[in-house]
């Protein structure tokens, strides 16, 4: 059976059809009840009509209660999934990106190790590469550090961009440090340091034997 919608209708509209589905299950469940007491008096109880429907419409209004808690709750995780799923999906679209992949790859094999004369040689293109790279990053921070995603989404998300968020980090770590340090900005990419730490920190403790290597001529 297929209910109608309610995103055209009215407030008023809305009320009404409420206030008929209220009566309607009011008189069905009276009507319910003295069905009930009519046959319970036919196979020999007797008692009053009035204290069992009381008793029956409290019990009735407990097990709404807690069925609709229960309903609230499993809407409430739903809506957790599908937010979490749609983050994920966001950050995967932007992390694997040719152009972010093309960003990261540009790091890994041209950036000095050393910020402050790398900074003096670098050229247009490789500072659009590294601001590119570092706004993904401070975005993906800014998700994490809200609190956007429940524990057990931002632990998988943690895990999978870990590898490239850690070996991009040992690059561009000492430019966030100098670049903070020279203008005076102890803020500076603060959500990007935010998630590297994150991401060091669990792969120490799940992967201790884990390190950094750059091969030649790697995918």
């Amino acid at each position: 059976m297929k209910f109608p919608s309610t995103q055209n209708m009215s407030t008023a509209q809305v009320i009404q059809r409420a206030a008929v589905i209220a009566v309607i299950s009011l008189a069905v469940w009276i009507i319910g009840c003295a069905i009930l007491w009519a046959l319970l008096q036919e196979i020999g109880f007797h008692f009053d009509f009035w204290p069992m429907l009381e008793a029956l419409s409290t019990a009735a209004a407990v097990a709404q209660f807690l069925g609709g808690g229960i309903v609230a709750l499993w809407q409430l995780r739903d809506s957790a999934d599908s937010r979490n799923m749609a983050i994920f999906n966001d950050i995967f679209n932007k992390l694997m990106s040719d152009r972010e992949i093309e960003a990261r790859r540009w790091i890994y094999t041209q950036l000095p190790d050393n910020p402050g004369t790398g900074l003096s040689s670098l050229s247009p293109e490789g500072q659009e590469h590294i601001k590119h790279v570092l706004n993904s990053f401070d975005h993906l921070g800014f998700l994490l550090e809200r609190d956007w995603i429940t524990a057990e989404a931002e632990g998988a998300i943690i895990k999978w961009v870990s590898p490239m968020v850690v070996k991009t980090w040992s690059k561009l770590g000492p430019y966030i440090d100098y670049e903070a340090q020279r203008r005076h900005e102890p803020d500076y990419y603060e959500n990007v340091r935010f998630i590297a730490t994150r991401c060091v920190e669990w792969r120490q403790r799940n992967m201790p034997n884990a390190e950094v290597n750059w091969v030649e001529g790697a995918l």
